[in-house]
């Protein structure tokens, strides 16, 4: 029995040398499989025996003489729980394998996500260093290596690893962050490099917190910004000229204004200010990404620049806004050439890669000393004139009088925003996201438009910045969550399954006292799953009072909301907020993703990221998806979904259930890119 296993054993009690509970006995200790069925035969009067038979490890007992109609049913029994037994060994043999290969490779794509982190980490041009309460170094990456070493490099405390100097005066800033929990603001200090030269750091400071909101540690970052001449020079550069285009900002175009201003008073000249709109070059930055559409940029700077003088300023304002200072004006008409001229520059098309953009060109004019007498009141003027031409489309505009105090002014489009809940100009489009492996569309992102009576047609970036300084983003914020989620019902209610719904959030609307009950109100109202509701916020959004962001994403989370971290690795913070607040999911920015194929390292830094998201149990969406070959990327690096203009622009909830009728599944699991097309959508 020992060398081959039997089914079922049959025994005697009574036998001579050995009795039964002793042959019971020796089973159990030495066969291979001690829960092998025995069945001990007695007499009708051995009670004791059958006792001792079955304390000795039996599992049946027959009474002599045996009836053999009890005899095959009792054996047929245990023969058939005996091999469901064995299947069922074996199978829990073949998941425990299972599972430790899993494990196994749980184990390998958290270690390699880690050494890709810390690669990523090892790459950033700045001192990164983790330490706790007692001092501890947790962490340093390698730009420690460019700085001279510590006393004792191995004692692994942070005055060990970067010196006595550095310990002194660093550990009272970080005893200030373990007990406050905030993140210190930007310092400036000096350190001695590996070749004895002094430098200068901008130096940060962050908590690091754990799951249950405790403090773990502090993460001290330290960017070189050279010796503090340079430093002085890049910060002059920062401050004063635009870092796409290199053109003065708005501050040196208002400083070189007013110089202008105190001449033209001696001269007896006038000065135009031209406001330059560039309406069109989102959409060029949405088509071609932000690389080819800062070449589209830098274009049209070079077009205007190219009709300035040398007492002439151009100036970059703000996104596609420029403004140009044209002194000694005189009554001739060559204002009128010159404007004629920049118009008609930049109305010819930008190629880029063969492809050819056009931007629509919106110009205003205002004149001193005639419209204004401060360098602030002649761009206002010039900007109002400039909305004009942009509405009306019919050349330039020339400020006069009648326009102040219109709509074109802010405070009339305070006052307007104010009534466009009441007026019925709000409206939502959904731009819907999909399962990246299915392609079955499963959600929809919530976009806020404004179509105003007076200004028609207007983006949030237009008039969002407006809400949220007046206030009014609350409740428009608080319409946009209860409107969505009357949606997401809808859809749920005539599709026959489930829409998830995503909002993003400002700021205002997060910290305000009643968020989670307004919440919880209008998922009741809408008789909507919390699960079917993801809320999204930035990272800056999150950079605030910690605990209280926490405690406020603990209710949302407690609810069963979804919630979402938006436009991931755009700034620092990334990488903690994704351990110190409980999101489900983080999406990755469109500008990432637009690199992730064009570049070896871009794409690496989007497989970094996903690896990180992997090893934190965090579902991830790509964001911005506008050619195959990025979907495709995504697919093969464990990206769960997308959305983009390659899935879908924008649109109306009617024409998104259209669309979820017709065509649930958007893409294949393998496709080539020939049903792809952004203007399909």
């Amino acid at each position: 029995m020992q060398s081959r296993l039997p089914d079922l054993i049959i025994t005697d009690f009574n036998m001579p040398e050995m009795d039964g509970a002793e042959f019971v006995s020796r089973c159990r200790r030495e066969l291979s499989d001690p829960e092998v069925p025995i069945i001990v035969i007695t007499a009708y009067d051995d009670r004791d025996f059958r006792y001792r038979a079955l304390e000795a490890g039996a599992t049946d007992f027959l009474l002599s003489p045996i009836d053999h109609r009890e005899f095959r049913t009792r054996t047929n029994n245990l023969l058939t729980i005996g091999r469901q037994r064995r299947i069922i060994r074996q199978r829990a043999s073949l998941l425990e394998r299972e599972l430790d290969e899993a494990l196994r490779r749980q184990a390998e794509v958290l270690r390699r996500g880690e050494m890709k982190l810390r690669r990523l980490i090892d790459s950033v041009p700045a001192l990164i260093v983790t330490s706790n309460g007692a001092g501890r170094c947790l962490m340093a990456n390698s730009f420690r290596n460019l700085l001279a070493s510590g006393p004792d490099v191995t004692s692994g405390t942070i005055e060990g690893v970067l010196g006595t100097a550095y310990w002194q005066r660093h550990a009272p800033l970080d005893r200030r962050v373990l007990e406050t929990g905030q993140t210190l603001p930007a310092f400036e200090e000096e350190m001695t490099d590996s070749f004895g030269r002094t430098r200068s750091f901008m130096t940060t400071k962050t908590p690091l917190f754990s799951d249950g909101g405790r403090i773990d540690a502090v993460v001290t970052v330290s960017v070189d910004i050279g010796d503090p001449k340079e430093s002085e020079n890049r910060f002059l550069q920062h401050a004063n000229y635009d870092p796409v285009c290199g053109l003065p900002n708005r501050l040196i175009a208002l400083d070189r204004l007013s110089q202008a201003m105190v001449l033209a008073r001696h001269g007896g000249t006038e000065i135009a200010v031209l406001h330059i709109d560039l309406g069109g070059l989102k959409n060029a930055y949405e088509a071609v990404g932000h690389a080819l559409g800062d070449r589209i940029l830098l274009g049209a700077a070079k077009r205007i620049s190219d009709h300035a003088g040398a007492a002439d300023t151009v100036a970059r304002l703000s996104g596609a806004a420029f403004l140009v200072i044209l002194p000694g004006q005189g009554g001739d008409g060559a204002l009128d050439g010159r404007i004629a001229s920049i118009i008609d520059d930049l109305g010819h098309p930008f190629i880029l890669d063969g492809t050819e953009f056009h931007v629509a060109t919106s110009l205003g004019v205002s004149l001193f000393p005639k419209d204004g007498s401060s360098p602030e009141e002649l761009v206002q003027q010039a900007q109002v004139a400039m909305q004009r031409a942009k509405t009306e489309g019919r050349g330039p505009r020339f400020f006069a009088p009648e326009m102040s105090g219109n709509t074109y002014v802010r405070t009339e489009m305070e006052r307007l925003l104010s009534k466009a809940l009441e007026r019925d100009e709000l409206h939502l489009l959904y731009q819907p996201i999909a399962d990246i492996g299915t392609g079955r569309i499963d959600g929809m992102e919530a976009l806020l438009r404004w179509k105003s009576h007076e200004f028609g047609p207007l983006l949030p970036e237009f008039f969002l910045p407006v809400a949220e300084e007046t206030g009014l983003i609350v409740p428009i914020g608080l319409w946009v969550l209860k409107t969505a989620c009357q949606q997401a019902a809808a859809w749920r209610k005539s599709l026959g399954r489930t829409i998830g719904i995503t909002i993003n959030l400002s700021h205002r609307q997060f910290l305000d006292a009643d968020f989670p009950r307004q919440v919880a109100d209008a998922l009741a109202a809408a008789d909507l799953s919390p699960e079917a509701l993801e809320l999204e916020m930035t990272e800056r959004l999150l950079m605030g009072n910690a605990r209280q962001v926490h405690a406020v994403l603990g209710q949302l989370r407690g609810m069963g909301v979804r919630l979402a971290i938006d436009d991931f690795g755009t700034d620092y913070a990334s990488i903690m907020c994704l351990t110190r607040f409980p999101f489900n999911r983080l999406k990755i920015d469109r500008a990432f993703i637009s690199e992730a194929t064009e570049s070896v390292g871009g794409g690496a830094l989007v497989a970094a990221m996903l690896d990180v998201a992997k090893g934190l149990n965090l579902q991830t969406v790509g964001e911005g998806v506008e050619t195959p070959a990025q979907l495709e990327f995504l697919r093969n690096h464990g990206c769960q979904s997308f959305q983009g203009f390659l899935l879908g622009r924008p649109a109306e909830a009617g024409d998104c259930e259209m669309r979820l009728r017709s065509r649930p599944e958007t893409i294949a699991p393998s496709m080539d890119g020939s049903e792809f097309s952004p203007s399909s959508d």
